[in-house]
């Protein structure tokens, strides 16, 4: 639990640090199932009374299937006049995930626990994974991302 919290707490800062300058760095990570490791997402998405929500997301896959347990926090933040950055509100939610593949063969992440009542995420790539409804849509409103960049 230890090792999760400072997970999430250098993801944060590493969040926190690009908010500020409008920079995001990429690090390549696999998406290997079964792996027993911890990846670490994270990215701004939007959010309908704020100006974005930073996620940073903690998955610890489990060393057999393609299961594990997940922690996620999301923080609300707006920018003022002056351009910084305030956090309005955070919340932490934890559970546990699934690495599926769809009728087409492409993998996506679902989400059950507390907060969560159901998130999914697809595989991108090795080092993104999107946001998307219970059918496994991404959103096709232009100019919004829902896309998390893997991190370390």
């Amino acid at each position: 639990m230890k090792s999760r919290f400072l997970y999430l707490a250098a993801a944060a800062a590493v969040l926190a640090s690009g908010a500020c300058t409008q920079k995001q760095t990429t690090v390549t990570t696999d998406t290997n199932t079964g792996s027993g490791s911890d990846k670490v997402y994270t990215g701004v998405l939007p959010a309908a009374d704020a100006e974005g929500v930073r996620y940073t997301v903690l998955l610890d896959y489990d060393d057999v299937d393609n299961t594990g347990d997940y922690e996620m926090v999301q923080t609300y933040f707006m920018t003022d006049s002056t351009g910084t950055v305030n956090d309005l509100a955070s919340y932490v939610s934890e559970g546990d995930f699934t690495v599926n593949s769809n009728a087409n063969g492409q993998k996506y992440l679902k989400f059950s626990g507390d907060g969560a009542g159901g998130m999914f995420f697809l595989v991108d790539s090795d080092s993104t994974i999107t946001m998307t409804d219970a059918n496994l849509t991404p959103s096709e409103t232009p100019g919004l991302n829902y896309t998390l960049k893997a991190a370390k």
